[in-house]
């Protein structure tokens, strides 16, 4: 008798704390109206040289370790130099897309295409 009270008690519980949040809801629907007096400033990102050098140096960590890693495997050789012609590609490409992204327009520490007053040039 205790257990079927218990059981019946904690139902009641969790069923009135469950069905206690309402089922309506509110939704102020408010128009959004999107005012740009010039996008220079939101397009600008700042990605210094330091932080570029930081990204390529841990490029060519990660990528000593692969060729090590691969050098310690016991495959045939033509295997390898697969491994490490594609590792080789790998990393030039992620080098190639931090130069990039350096060397955009849009970032504030690109010092060949600003000039002082944030215009852009060539």
């Amino acid at each position: 008798m205790k257990k079927i009270f218990t059981l019946s008690l904690t139902l009641l519980i969790l069923s009135s704390a469950a069905f206690s949040q309402s089922f309506f809801s509110v939704a102020f629907k408010t128009p959004v109206i999107n005012v740009s007096f010039g996008h220079r400033y939101v397009d600008m990102y700042s990605f210094t040289q330091y932080e570029r050098n930081l990204q390529i140096e841990k490029i060519n960590g990660n990528y000593t370790e692969q060729v090590r890693e691969v050098m310690n495997l016991r495959i045939a050789a033509p295997k390898k130099v697969d491994l490490l012609q594609q590792l080789q590609k790998e990393r030039n490409k992620k080098i190639q897309n931090v130069n990039d992204r350096f060397f955009d327009y849009r970032n504030k520490y690109n010092y060949n295409h600003y000039d002082r007053n944030f215009n852009w040039t060539r």
